[in-house]
């Protein structure tokens, strides 16, 4: 019987798909330099060169082994002998490379290289490329048995495909470029942040894979600040009724205690069970199920992800393999969800210009992805008693630059352009100089949205009167989202002859339009 076939796509900054730092080993340092202190050397999962003989001591695999000897095989020898090839998978060795310098041996690659920038800080990646070599190492028991003590609890499920959609790690030596084609966090030094338009690139991969039919669902792995973010909006952008799981870890993939191995395995275990079909896009952490559009991440440390918004979140559990599905999400979500690639328009007419929003082929394009930026009410801020929205000089200053991106020919120039204010909760307001501001924003085109602050617990009373999109119960950070997709269905708001002073008539032709943008809110 076939077994089941599952696409697994690579995220950025993903400390699931990371290892810890290669250190030289003891056996590779020579008598005159440091050593690795304590009980043991340093070992790490490689490749035989070419098969090897070696002795294994009975009973050695458990201190009770020796206890139960009655019941083993006894050949008359103290040892058993075994021939390991390269093609049996990675065997934990000792790590022999050393750092190429002036000397003639090179000297020992050292943990503390991540901090070093004379040698570039280190100088090699830690993130995998893909998830390839990580199944592997969980198969092969490296990263962990299963409770029967068995190998193969990947393979024996499912076969996989393993698709680079943003990695963490990447080919330098075949010219991909860090920050461009690969985004790594760690060492820290060397961080790079993903931008908008790979936003469209995340949509394309996973549209086109789950696309052509063979696969029962797909694994997303990214790092766990932002996976929330994706997950939402590939819950936004994506049609397919199949299984969209997201996990990430906070221990890299070889540490201590990395539970990103489980949430692997489990996500597996949710994508074949067929109970996740029609659930849209999920986060699977620590056996807990959680909607795209709830989740978030509170610490880092393993099961500190809660669902906000005050009304669940929590869709199912998986416990042993089995996975119970409790709850299922009521808001629009990929096959239905209004906004799905598959819904969004090829081109939106502004008025006065043309934004083009899929190739011809139905992919979506960067370049046409909103710039939508966030706004933070703090209490005590506003500069006086004037109301003046000219205090808001990051407001007013976003206005102007999208203003002038929007009547320019340079195609590579976005033209579509918001904003979403975090502010006071729930009321979702800010400061009368920040409300003044934004307005000179909606009558300039802009739609805004409110929220409010950090994890609201119920929804934004809708006026229907302002000039502001209501954002329910999301936060910013989805608000946001969900206004970049609304805005490559919907366009922007209409623009009042002069902003700061608009007629009636300007007026209620903005709300009109964002009537149908608050739909969208309502519904996602």
């Amino acid at each position: 019987m076939a077994k089941p076939k599952v696409a697994v796509f690579s995220g950025p900054s993903a400390t699931i798909g990371n290892s810890p730092p290669l250190v030289t080993s003891n056996k590779a340092r020579h008598a005159n330099e440091k050593r690795i202190e304590g009980k043991f050397d340093h070992l790490v999962p490689q490749y035989l060169y070419e098969p090897v003989k070696v002795r294994i001591r009975k009973f050695s695999a458990h201190p009770l082994e020796g206890d139960a000897s009655q019941v083993y095989y006894d050949d008359g020898k103290d040892y058993y002998e075994v021939t390991l090839n390269p093609e049996d998978g990675p065997y934990l060795l000792p790590y022999m490379a050393r750092r190429k310098n002036d000397s003639p041996n090179g000297t020992p690659f050292e943990a503390t290289d991540l901090d070093n920038p004379d040698l570039g800080f280190g100088g090699r990646q830690g993130f995998y490329p893909d998830a390839s070599r990580m199944f592997d190492e969980i198969d092969r028991t490296i990263g962990g048995r299963n409770f029967y003590g068995q190998a193969n609890i990947l393979s024996n499920k499912a076969d996989f495909t393993f698709i680079r959609a943003l990695p963490s790690g990447g080919y330098t030596k075949k010219g991909e470029i860090s920050g461009v084609d690969y985004f790594p966090y760690k060492p820290f030094a060397l961080y790079k942040s993903t931008r908008y338009g790979d936003l469209a690139r995340v949509t394309n991969s996973v549209q086109l894979a789950l696309d052509t039919g063979g696969y029962e669902g797909g694994v997303w792995i990214e790092g766990s600040p932002f996976i929330e973010e994706t997950l939402y909006w590939l819950s936004l952008t994506i049609d397919s009724d199949l299984p969209i799981v997201g996990t990430a870890a906070q221990r890299a993939h070889g540490e201590l205690s990395a539970e990103g191995d489980r949430n692997i395995v489990d996500s597996v275990d949710y994508v074949i069970s067929g109970k996740g079909e029609g659930l849209g896009v999920v986060a699977l952490q620590e056996q807990q199920i959680f909607s795209a559009r709830e989740i978030k991440k509170a610490d880092d440390r393993p099961g500190n992800y809660k669902a906000v918004g005050g009304h669940g979140g929590i869709l199912g559990t998986l416990k042993a393999g089995k996975v119970t599905i409790w709850f299922k999400p009521n808001y629009k979500h990929t096959t239905t969800s209004e906004v799905n690639i598959k819904r969004l328009p090829e081109k939106l007419d502004l008025g006065g210009g043309t934004v083009v929003v899929k190739n011809p082929d139905g992919t979506l394009r960067g370049e046409s992805i909103p710039r939508v930026h966030i706004v933070k009410h703090a209490y005590y801020s506003q500069e006086d008693e004037s109301d003046d929205a000219n205090q808001e000089v990051d407001i007013m200053a976003r206005i102007q630059r999208a203003v002038e991106e929007e009547k320019s020919n340079d195609p590579g120039k976005p033209k579509l352009h918001g904003f979403v204010l975090e502010g006071m909760t729930p009321y979702a307001r800010g400061s009368n100089s920040q409300m003044n501001a934004l307005s000179i924003a909606a009558m300039n085109g802009l739609p805004v949205v409110r929220v409010g602050r950090s994890d609201p617990g119920g929804r934004v009373v809708t006026d229907e009167r302002d000039l502001t999109i209501e954002g329910s119960n999301l936060d910013s950070i989805k608000a946001r989202l969900l206004l970049m997709a609304s805005m490559m269905k919907l366009g922007r708001l209409p623009r009042a002859r002069d902003p700061r002073h608009p007629t009636s008539s300007e007026k209620n032709a903005a709300i009109e339009k964002i009537k149908e943008f608050q739909e969208i809110f309502e519904t996602h």
